[in-house]
């Protein structure tokens, strides 16, 4: 089992979007995926399915309950489940306290029965009690960015979270790539900042993928008719250039 974070401090550089189609590209190759919603946002979860109603099962009540994943998975379709994201969890950083918090997630990762080939975590746009969990359980971060100049802030605080977790805990996390989002080769602010992204690849130890996701429509509506983009619109071009970044992130683990 491959534990795939998708993370950066800022929002709305597609992280959502990229977690929801890889997971749909993952489970299209034959392949097992739970998606675990860590932003309170919820975001992920509303791709998949309406707001659920208070108390359902989610991935607060395994940080403040102790429950399992088996627990509070929900199945989306054949060989994909999600765990879904909460509100609760927005005041996270202060409710939970207590010796261990960082590693919680990881406790429930040790209790998992089910067996899965991948778990794609979207976590919060910030580096606080909920991504560093993810961290501490993930073996390879993806970290999209739009093309844009303000998606290059957060990378030195990424880069220096993740040093302090694998001082921690003596595991390395990889960065497996920096994905470039809304991404138009027709415009100069998308060329330019090419160096830019690069210079910030080099400092998170990693590459940036081949592989460019251009702004479409079409993934807001696949998002509202909550139908993953591979089946609302199979032949559109921003589902081509996903379609290459999922085989190049598996050519780039080894899979």
């Amino acid at each position: 089992m491959k534990i795939i974070s998708v993370s950066n401090v800022k929002g709305g550089v597609g992280k959502t979007t990229t977690a929801a189609v890889l997971s749909a590209g993952l489970i299209a190759r034959g392949y097992k995926v739970l998606m675990i919603d860590s932003d309170p946002q919820t975001n992920l979860t509303m791709c998949f399915m309406p707001e659920p109603p208070d108390g359902t099962p989610s991935l607060y009540h395994v940080y403040a309950e102790g429950k399992t994943l088996d627990e509070v998975k929900t199945p989306i379709k054949l060989n994909l489940d999600l765990v879904i994201g909460d509100f609760e969890l927005c005041n996270a950083d202060m409710q939970f306290l207590k010796a261990g918090r960082l590693k919680m997630l990881r406790k429930a990762f040790k209790e998992l029965k089910s067996t899965y080939d991948f778990v794609v975590i979207d976590t919060p746009p910030n580096l606080g009690i909920l991504s560093l969990n993810a961290f501490l359980v993930s073996d390879y971060i993806i970290v999209p960015m739009a093309a844009d100049s303000f998606s290059l802030k957060g990378v030195r605080l990424l880069k220096q979270t993740l040093d302090e977790v694998e001082e921690e805990t003596e595991k390395e996390v990889s960065v497996v790539g920096l994905l470039l989002t809304k991404y138009s080769d027709r415009t100069n602010v998308s060329r330019l900042l090419e160096k830019s992204v690069n210079s910030a690849a080099e400092l998170l130890n990693t590459k940036v993928f081949e592989s460019r996701i251009r702004q479409a429509t079409v993934l807001q509506e696949s998002q509202i008719a909550k139908i993953d983009l591979l089946e609302y619109a199979p032949k559109a071009p921003v589902t081509t250039d996903y379609q290459a970044f999922i085989d190049e992130l598996l050519n780039r683990i080894e899979v």
